[in-house]
């Protein structure tokens, strides 16, 4: 048998799970997280956007999705009171798309429509590490991917919330933002080396095969990084490679009652006792569901294995214990199926209700079979204890009698969803605004001066080298065109991030802090600088711009 380590402090606190074991959620991870009561989950899957900058939305249902089943989608949207688009957005979910494709999910972040600026603010007072990281990826790399990070770090900081003291997480991702991903789970885990958090880097690979990109190796593996909560507690079930034919036919010899052995100098060995070798951290014998012919197969092209999901959980829960797979795109329903074919109890969160059809699909399976699904009205928050899955909507998440957050993981405010509503397009592009507005001011960032220069101090004259800011942030009612954007060093820009505070009052703080790169006097004129981007908005577009749209400087 396996061998198993388990270790759990006496005097830890635990409590129960307050969601329905095989409850299927239909919300925004991030508002079930928070519904969660405090140190209730024993391991946490996720296998969340990787940030491809892309969208997923090609592959259809395998078999198509039926009208029926479209039906019962839309009668459980409309008993959650949600009739359309617009009513899934103030949800916080996905409207399920045309029932002839799969639908899809976008990979893709941008800072001023996808973070709240209240998150931001919460990660700088109560996670400054977090938040400095967040920063320094919006210099080193871009927006896109410190938006995405930023969209990261606060599930992250509720999924170290919600696991007991001895729970784990798995994070599932691949080269996209994996270096990243590391440092996140760091600063919000720890680094191991007695410490809690990293244990593992596992790497999950691929046979070779494909043309592969035009300059450089194959890329054949996923990443997958296993962080537990605590040093001093947790749950290990070391697995075991199957034994090969070579070392079985090691035991040559057979005992009085036909049981194969091999003798060793002291001692002997039977076959029907030994083990393969343990399992390392790179995994080859796990195929991807791309490499085969696979009844798993839903449609979803991010689709992982159950087997890979039952090493995980097999290794790191015993029986009954809680298993919570919270991505934003549970759909596939694989580490719930992983879960109840080794006996553990689990929980499931997905913005999409489609979700909810794939579950159904996969657990009804005549080669699985493991438990019915009721989607009727849900009965009440008690745990059911048959074999029944249940589905419940954005207004019926759980509700949490133990929340008490240690200080340096305090919560988060939960923000208003500005960030979902869709953006108005410019009317120019930001190289257009940026040109513009630099001609202006000769070159030169409106917040301290900075130039682009040569050696012999002659302005370049260039956009390149700076951020073209927003003066009112998005997330506080501004808008994208050339009246309310100011061409900034990338210094500044970064440690302005999202804060609402006006242009001169900023010049202020650059200049008492003695970071100016010339003399006051001689920065733009940002009331000149406004005049001259309304004039440049009427050039471009024939009309005047609003006044009552105009922002603080």
């Amino acid at each position: 048998m396996p061998k198993t380590i388990s270790r759990q402090k006496s005097n830890t606190v635990v409590y129960d799970c307050n969601a329905v074991n095989r409850g299927v959620y239909i919300a925004d991870n991030l508002d079930f997280l928070r519904s969660l009561n405090d140190a209730c989950i024993d391991l946490v899957c996720i296998d969340p956007p990787f940030d491809k900058n892309e969208t997923f939305v090609a592959d259809k249902l395998k078999p198509p999705l039926t009208e029926a089943e479209r039906q019962n989608e839309l009668r459980l949207l409309a008993q959650w009171g949600i009739a359309g688009p617009e009513d899934a957005v103030d949800a916080g979910i996905q409207w399920p798309v045309d029932h002839k494709v799969r639908g899809g999910y976008k990979d893709f972040w941008r800072w001023e429509s996808d973070v709240h600026e209240e998150w931001v603010k919460a990660l700088e007072s109560y996670h400054p590490a977090v938040h400095s990281l967040i920063e320094t990826t919006r210099l080193v790399h871009s927006d896109g991917r410190a938006a995405y990070l930023c969209f990261m770090a606060v599930r992250l900081i509720e999924i170290h919330r919600v696991l007991k003291p001895a729970g784990a997480l798995y994070l599932h991702c691949d080269h996209s933002a994996n270096g990243y991903l590391r440092q996140l789970l760091d600063a919000i885990f720890g680094t191991g080396n007695g410490k809690p958090g990293f244990r593992n880097e596992i790497v999950w690979g691929y046979p070779p095969g494909g043309k592969g990109p035009k300059y450089g190796f194959h890329r054949k593996h996923d990443t997958i990084f296993y962080y537990g909560k605590s040093a001093s507690e947790g749950v290990f079930n070391r697995p075991y490679r199957e034994m090969t034919d070579y070392a079985k036919s090691k035991f040559t010899e057979t005992d009085e009652g036909g049981r194969k052995f091999k003798r060793y100098p002291g001692g002997i060995s039977y076959l029907d006792e030994a083990q393969g070798s343990p399992v390392p951290d790179w995994w080859t014998d796990i195929h991807s569901l791309g490499q085969t012919i696979s009844k798993e197969r839903t449609g979803y092209p991010t689709q992982k294995p159950v087997a890979l999901a039952e090493r995980i959980i097999e290794a790191s829960t015993n029986k009954g214990d809680i298993v919570l797979d919270c991505d934003c795109f549970a759909g596939c329903a694989y580490a719930a199926t992983a879960a109840e074919r080794l006996e553990r109890r689990w929980v499931a969160c997905d913005m999409n209700p489609r979700a909810w059809t794939v579950f159904k699909r996969q657990f009804n399976k005549p080669s699985l079979a493991l438990l019915t699904c009721n989607d009727e009205p849900a009965p009440g928050q008690g745990v059911l204890d048959g074999p029944h899955a249940q589905v419940f909507g954005p207004g019926e998440l759980p509700t949490p009698q133990h929340v008490t957050h240690p200080t340096e993981l305090a919560p988060l405010p939960t923000p208003e969803r500005k960030f979902r509503q869709p953006k108005e397009k410019p009317v120019m592009t930001d190289e257009e605004m940026l040109t513009e507005l630099l001609e202006f001011s000769d070159y030169t960032a409106w917040c301290c001066g900075f130039a682009n220069r040569k050696p012999h101090g002659e302005v370049i004259r260039e956009t390149w080298n700076f951020h073209l800011d927003h003066i009112d942030p998005v997330s506080a009612g501004g808008i994208n065109e050339i009246t309310n954007r100011a061409p900034m060093c990338p210094h500044h820009n970064i440690r302005k991030s999202n804060r609402l505070v006006a242009l001169r009052e900023y010049r202020n703080q650059i200049l008492a802090a003695g970071e100016m790169q010339m003399p006051p006097d001689q920065l733009v004129d940002l009331g000149q600088a406004l005049l001259y981007a309304t004039r440049t908005y009427a050039r471009y577009t024939g009309n005047a711009y609003p006044e009552a749209r105009l922002p603080r400087l």
